[in-house]
Protein backbone atom coordinates (compact mmCIF):
# COMPACT_ATOMS: atom_id res chain seq x y z
CA UNK A 1 0.00 0.00 0.00
CA UNK A 2 1.44 3.11 -1.20
CA UNK A 3 1.87 6.17 2.11
CA UNK A 4 -0.40 8.13 0.44
CA UNK A 5 -3.46 5.64 0.19
CA UNK A 6 -2.66 4.77 3.76
CA UNK A 7 -2.74 8.28 5.13
CA UNK A 8 -6.01 8.42 3.26
CA UNK A 9 -7.66 5.22 4.96
CA UNK A 10 -6.22 7.04 8.43
CA UNK A 11 -7.46 10.16 7.58
CA UNK A 12 -11.12 8.41 7.44
CA UNK A 13 -10.97 6.69 10.66
CA UNK A 14 -10.31 10.39 12.13
CA UNK A 15 -12.91 11.58 9.68
CA UNK A 16 -15.23 8.70 11.42
CA UNK A 17 -14.62 9.52 15.00
CA UNK A 18 -14.57 13.58 14.48
CA UNK A 19 -18.52 12.92 12.90
CA UNK A 20 -19.34 10.86 16.01
CA UNK A 21 -17.61 13.44 17.94
CA UNK A 22 -20.22 15.94 16.64
CA UNK A 23 -23.46 14.02 17.11
CA UNK A 24 -22.52 13.84 21.20
CA UNK A 25 -24.50 16.00 22.90
CA UNK A 26 -22.18 16.24 26.49
CA UNK A 27 -19.04 18.38 25.76
CA UNK A 28 -16.99 15.86 27.38
CA UNK A 29 -17.78 13.27 24.81
CA UNK A 30 -17.00 15.75 22.38
CA UNK A 31 -13.97 16.48 23.14
CA UNK A 32 -13.11 12.36 24.14
CA UNK A 33 -14.27 11.69 20.26
CA UNK A 34 -12.14 14.59 18.99
CA UNK A 35 -8.83 13.47 21.10
CA UNK A 36 -9.36 10.00 19.42
CA UNK A 37 -9.93 11.89 15.81
CA UNK A 38 -6.48 14.16 16.72
CA UNK A 39 -3.91 10.90 17.23
CA UNK A 40 -5.41 9.41 13.86
CA UNK A 41 -4.98 12.46 12.32
CA UNK A 42 -1.87 13.07 13.36
CA UNK A 43 -0.70 9.68 11.45
CA UNK A 44 -2.00 10.76 8.87
CA UNK A 45 -0.50 13.94 8.33
CA UNK A 46 3.35 12.72 9.37
CA UNK A 47 2.63 9.87 6.72
CA UNK A 48 2.00 12.67 4.13
CA UNK A 49 5.64 14.37 5.11
CA UNK A 50 3.74 17.63 6.69
CA UNK A 51 5.17 17.03 10.14
CA UNK A 52 4.11 20.61 11.63
CA UNK A 53 0.44 19.28 11.07
CA UNK A 54 1.26 16.30 12.25
CA UNK A 55 2.93 17.60 15.23
CA UNK A 56 -0.13 20.47 16.13
CA UNK A 57 -2.27 17.40 15.50
CA UNK A 58 -0.17 15.30 18.24
CA UNK A 59 -0.76 18.57 20.89
CA UNK A 60 -4.15 18.86 19.74
CA UNK A 61 -4.98 15.52 21.09
CA UNK A 62 -3.65 15.55 24.04
CA UNK A 63 -5.35 19.06 24.14
CA UNK A 64 -8.92 17.63 23.63
CA UNK A 65 -8.34 14.66 26.36
CA UNK A 66 -7.63 17.50 28.80
CA UNK A 67 -10.22 19.82 28.12
CA UNK A 68 -12.06 16.74 28.40
CA UNK A 69 -11.78 17.09 32.09
CA UNK A 70 -10.60 20.71 32.65
CA UNK A 71 -11.60 24.17 31.34
CA UNK A 72 -9.01 25.67 33.85
CA UNK A 73 -7.04 28.81 31.72
CA UNK A 74 -3.98 28.05 33.09
CA UNK A 75 -4.61 24.48 30.98
CA UNK A 76 -5.21 26.70 27.84
CA UNK A 77 -2.60 29.00 28.32
CA UNK A 78 -0.40 25.78 28.64
CA UNK A 79 -1.48 24.17 25.38
CA UNK A 80 -0.98 27.78 23.87
CA UNK A 81 2.43 27.42 24.66
CA UNK A 82 3.00 23.99 23.44
CA UNK A 83 0.94 24.61 20.13
CA UNK A 84 3.38 27.47 19.36
CA UNK A 85 6.32 25.05 20.75
CA UNK A 86 5.89 22.03 18.03
CA UNK A 87 4.68 24.91 15.30
CA UNK A 88 8.42 26.67 15.22
CA UNK A 89 10.05 23.35 15.58
CA UNK A 90 8.25 21.76 12.59
CA UNK A 91 7.80 24.46 10.33
CA UNK A 92 7.85 24.01 7.04
CA UNK A 93 6.25 26.23 4.48
CA UNK A 94 3.85 29.16 5.50
CA UNK A 95 0.62 27.37 4.54
CA UNK A 96 1.25 25.83 7.63
CA UNK A 97 0.38 29.16 9.87
CA UNK A 98 -3.50 28.06 8.84
CA UNK A 99 -2.88 24.43 10.65
CA UNK A 100 -1.48 27.16 13.49
CA UNK A 101 -4.41 29.22 13.34
CA UNK A 102 -6.93 26.67 13.10
CA UNK A 103 -5.17 24.89 16.36
CA UNK A 104 -5.20 28.29 18.54
CA UNK A 105 -8.29 28.69 17.86
CA UNK A 106 -9.81 25.29 18.55
CA UNK A 107 -7.58 25.68 22.22
CA UNK A 108 -9.37 28.46 22.95
CA UNK A 109 -12.97 27.10 22.03
CA UNK A 110 -12.05 23.89 23.70
CA UNK A 111 -11.92 25.26 27.15
CA UNK A 112 -14.76 26.94 27.15
CA UNK A 113 -17.23 25.93 29.66
CA UNK A 114 -20.48 25.12 27.40
CA UNK A 115 -20.72 23.02 24.51
CA UNK A 116 -22.49 25.65 22.14
CA UNK A 117 -19.36 27.39 22.71
CA UNK A 118 -16.68 24.72 22.40
CA UNK A 119 -18.63 23.90 18.72
CA UNK A 120 -18.80 27.50 17.34
CA UNK A 121 -15.06 27.85 17.96
CA UNK A 122 -14.39 24.71 16.52
CA UNK A 123 -16.61 25.35 13.20
CA UNK A 124 -13.56 28.68 12.76
CA UNK A 125 -11.29 25.78 13.26
CA UNK A 126 -13.15 23.25 11.03
CA UNK A 127 -13.16 26.04 8.27
CA UNK A 128 -9.54 26.36 8.22
CA UNK A 129 -7.91 23.08 8.54
CA UNK A 130 -10.36 21.94 5.42
CA UNK A 131 -8.45 25.25 3.36
CA UNK A 132 -5.24 24.23 4.82
CA UNK A 133 -6.24 20.59 3.45
CA UNK A 134 -7.38 21.70 0.17
CA UNK A 135 -4.34 23.75 -0.48
CA UNK A 136 -1.48 21.06 0.74
CA UNK A 137 -3.79 18.64 -1.41
CA UNK A 138 -4.86 15.91 1.13
CA UNK A 139 -8.68 14.90 -0.51
CA UNK A 140 -9.89 12.99 2.69
CA UNK A 141 -8.71 15.23 5.38
CA UNK A 142 -10.50 18.66 3.15
CA UNK A 143 -13.69 16.45 2.84
CA UNK A 144 -13.25 15.30 6.61
CA UNK A 145 -13.25 18.99 7.90
CA UNK A 146 -16.09 20.61 5.94
CA UNK A 147 -18.32 16.99 7.13
CA UNK A 148 -17.14 17.83 10.62
CA UNK A 149 -18.62 22.10 9.96
CA UNK A 150 -21.48 19.94 8.98
CA UNK A 151 -21.73 17.56 11.58
CA UNK A 152 -20.75 20.16 13.86
CA UNK A 153 -23.42 22.65 12.77
CA UNK A 154 -26.15 20.24 13.16
CA UNK A 155 -25.59 18.97 16.24
CA UNK A 156 -25.02 22.64 17.31
CA UNK A 157 -28.98 23.52 16.37
CA UNK A 158 -30.04 20.21 17.57
CA UNK A 159 -28.88 20.62 20.71
CA UNK A 160 -29.46 24.35 21.10
CA UNK A 161 -32.86 23.93 20.79
CA UNK A 162 -33.19 21.99 24.07
CA UNK A 163 -30.88 23.80 26.11
CA UNK A 164 -28.70 26.50 25.64
CA UNK A 165 -26.31 26.02 28.73
CA UNK A 166 -25.28 22.13 27.78
CA UNK A 167 -22.61 21.02 28.63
Amino acid sequence: MDDFFLSQVIAAVAFACGVIAFQCKARRAVLLWLAVSGVANACHYFILDRPAAGALFVVLATRSLAAAFSVNRKVMFLFFGRIVAAFCFSYKDPIEFLGLFATLSATYGNFQHTAPRVRATLMLSNVTWMTHDLVVGTPVAALMQATFLASNVIGYWRYRKGDANDT
